[in-house]
């Protein structure tokens, strides 16, 4: 579904990034999940410290697998210039 969501925004046949985007964060949330039934609960690490790490995890993949696929088929300059002629409209009706 994913897939279907960034070839209607972007108009390019699907390159499967946003699934392997998937499928490496469940990968990881089962390792995390066996990690957590092997490992003692006093040797793991502080929750600020595996939190900060899972939000950095998110990131760098978000950013690797998610955003790079959109700037690559330029969604970025079409999303500025939708914004520039919508705000060249609520100009044009506001003006009196």
């Amino acid at each position: 579904m994913h897939e279907l969501m960034y070839y209607y925004r972007t108009r390019v046949a699907p390159t499967w990034e946003v699934t392997w985007f998937f499928i490496l964060h469940g990968v990881a949330v089962a390792a995390e999940v066996v990690v957590k039934k092997v490992v003692p609960e006093k040797m793991r690490l502080h929750p600020v410290v595996s939190g900060a790490l899972a939000l950095g995890f998110l990131a760098v993949t978000a950013d690797w697998l998610l955003l790079l696929q959109l700037l690559r088929n330029g969604l970025d300059e079409k999303t500025i210039g939708e914004y520039c002629k919508l705000m060249d409209l609520l100009k044009g009706l506001l003006t009196f």
